[in-house]
């Protein structure tokens, strides 16, 4: 029995909520883990976590490895904390934003689904897992939805034409199928690598609004300028006179408008933008373009960005201040792998990995489900406000408990540190 047995009233309430997803010896290891994603590693590992909270190593082994639980059940309860109250719950003017992540392993040679493959929080090509996720933003408020592990085709026998091959593209479509089905949001959004034909129809098709941007390799159907005709527009190609920018710069400066919005930093900045209808190269779809004539920040590297939506009726503004809630994505996975180790799993099959991520975002939605309803004011001085903070509140607390616990119980004590002095083990226990 751990000193983490100790009644914490504010988390066992959180995680009551799952007792329906395990057996009672489950429930007791499955609490554990959650409560050792709120200690602090410098490289977390299955051993680690047991150490950090006095339990069996192989009992946590057993946990992730061979006991029989529904991460389906897992998800499901989660998402039901988060819905039922409004101070956590998805608004009606909120975006689904989908994308991927990667989870750097250089040196591993035998985890499932680690292949050399783009890395995105490194830019760059690396060995690693990538995982496709949906994640709910707003201005007020973001929260990760579901993450699913993308396996390689080289993983297949067959490589694509094995049947249970899933690029991310399909992954992605059925995280959206998924999300439309049981909550409310005005749109979705991505980045321009998932802005494929293949997604944007299905999207319209589902009657749904979508916002993203487009790649410079991008062929736009629109009427031209000076030939007066429809054809075949690139955004960036070296004949000047069929690169878009340039036929904007030169042909419809007058209609140029200055839009001001916030950047990813806080920041307040103005743009000159020039919107129209067209389609895309092989996409039936409906489009209404916003060229934004400038560099996002000071870090960008491009001079200029074309945001795409089916939303016809939209303003510039608007498509520009959705497209950007994207980073609430962004945002989910840096707290997922800052705070709580989403990456530093030491598992090698992918269903121990899926296994891993669900329950650091078990331990992200306590920590949400803690700051949202400001549940620590109440029992804390100084109040925290950053997931960091809360984590290291949450850790606080557990240490006091587990302490308050040992000092009350000889025998307890006795049992987890084997002390030898009579006279120590007797003023551990006063």
């Amino acid at each position: 029995m751990s000193i983490f047995s100790a009644n914490i009233p504010l988390l066992n309430t959180f995680l009551k909520n799952f007792a329906s997803c395990f057996s009672k010896k489950q429930m007791a290891v499955f609490t554990l883990v959650i409560y050792a994603f709120f200690k602090d590693y410098k490289r977390n590992s299955l051993d680690g976590m047991a150490k950090a909270t006095h339990t069996d190593y192989q009992k946590f082994q057993y946990f992730f490895s061979d006991s029989k639980w529904d991460i389906q059940a897992i998800k499901r309860t989660r998402l039901e904390i988060i819905q039922k109250q409004r101070t956590t719950a998805p608004t009606k003017d909120g975006l689904l934003a989908i994308d991927d992540t990667g989870c750097p392993k250089p040196f591993a040679k035998k985890t499932e689904g680690a292949k050399w493959q783009y890395c995105g929080p490194l830019k760059r090509k690396e060995v690693c897992n990538v995982g496709v996720g949906a994640t709910f933003v707003s201005e007020s408020k973001h929260f990760p939805i579901d993450i699913i592990p993308y396996l390689p085709a080289r993983e297949f026998p067959g490589g694509k034409n094995n049947p249970p091959f899933k690029d991310k593209i399909q992954i992605a479509l059925e995280l959206f199928d998924a999300c439309s089905k049981t909550m409310d949001f005005s749109g979705t959004v991505f980045d321009s690598w998932y802005a494929t034909t293949r997604f944007l129809t299905h999207i319209h098709k589902e009657g749904k609004i979508f916002y993203s941007e487009i790649k410079s390799n991008r062929n736009i159907f629109m009427r031209h300028p000076v030939k007066k005709t429809m054809c075949l527009v690139k955004p960036d190609v070296l004949s000047h006179s069929r690169r878009i920018v340039t036929l904007i710069k030169k042909h419809y400066w007058d209609k140029i408008k200055f839009v001001k919005f916030k950047t990813t930093d806080g920041s307040e900045v103005s743009h000159k933008t020039y919107s129209f209808e067209a389609k895309l190269k092989d996409c039936v779809v409906p489009i209404k373009f916003v060229v934004i004539l400038g560099k996002w920040n000071k870090d960008d590297d491009y001079t200029y960005h074309i945001l795409i939506t089916n939303n016809l009726r939209a303003s510039a503004k608007m498509v520009i201040a959705n497209y950007l809630l994207r980073w609430g994505i962004e945002h989910s996975f840096k707290e997922l792998k800052d705070t709580f180790y989403f990456d530093h799993y030491q598992v090698r099959h992918i269903n121990k990995i899926e296994r891993y991520w669900n329950l650091c975002l078990v331990a992200w939605t306590l920590t949400y489900w803690i700051k949202q309803n400001a549940y620590l004011a109440k029992i804390l001085e100084t109040k925290p406000t950053t997931f960091n903070e809360i984590k290291q509140a949450v850790n606080s607390l557990l240490e006091f408990a587990s302490t308050n616990a040992l000092s009350k119980n000889e025998i307890l004590a006795d049992g987890y540190f084997k002390i030898k002095s009579k006279r120590l083990k007797k003023n551990c226990a006063a």
